[in-house]
């Protein structure tokens, strides 16, 4: 795995400044996914955004590898203590350099700074990549309710996981 670009920023999207080059960061993972994403596809609806993305509920986070947008990464409530990964896409010239695990701290740190205590996450069976990040992350698979052919549930204890990215993803502050 190549190191992450020197000029690599992660913030939270700001609205309305954000909205297309989140849509359109949405958009590129839709048309790479398409069937092998294995969840249907990108969950987030990009005409409600921010809509349940919105603080302290939800996040939207956005990579930058000098002023090149790369990758996004969301979460929303799922219930109460309880977050869900909904997105985590990073562009294909992009990948291999970390910034899926740069944007996987990012949503942690900012999940445990709003107070959640769990993450979930679910994963194609086939999307093998996805699956390495959430591992490096501390993801376990878990029972769920109503699984579906295909997908994996992946959660985390937020309490037990402190990420060490790189200078100030660790924290609030260094995210937004």
């Amino acid at each position: 795995m190549r190191d992450p670009p020197q000029r690599l920023a992660v913030g939270q999207a700001r609205w309305p400044q954000d909205r297309a080059l989140v849509e359109g960061l949405i958009r590129d993972f839709a048309a790479w996914a398409g069937p092998r994403a294995g969840t249907g596809g990108p969950q987030v609806p990009l005409a409600r955004l921010p809509g349940r993305y919105r603080m302290p509920h939800g996040c939207i986070l956005v990579a930058h590898a000098g002023s090149d947008p790369v990758g996004v990464a969301a979460f929303r409530r799922r219930r109460v203590g309880v977050c869900e990964i909904d997105q985590l896409f990073v562009r294909e010239a992009f990948r291999g350099l970390s910034i899926a695990g740069v944007l996987l701290d990012g949503l942690i740190a900012t999940a445990l700074a709003v107070g959640y205590r769990r993450m979930m996450v679910e994963v194609g069976d086939g999307c093998r990549a996805a699956h390495e990040v959430y591992r490096k992350g501390g993801f376990q698979a878990v029972r769920s309710r109503a699984p579906r052919p295909g997908v994996v549930t992946l959660g985390l204890d937020l309490r037990a996981a402190l990420p060490a990215g790189p200078a100030g993803i660790g924290s609030p502050a260094g995210i937004g």
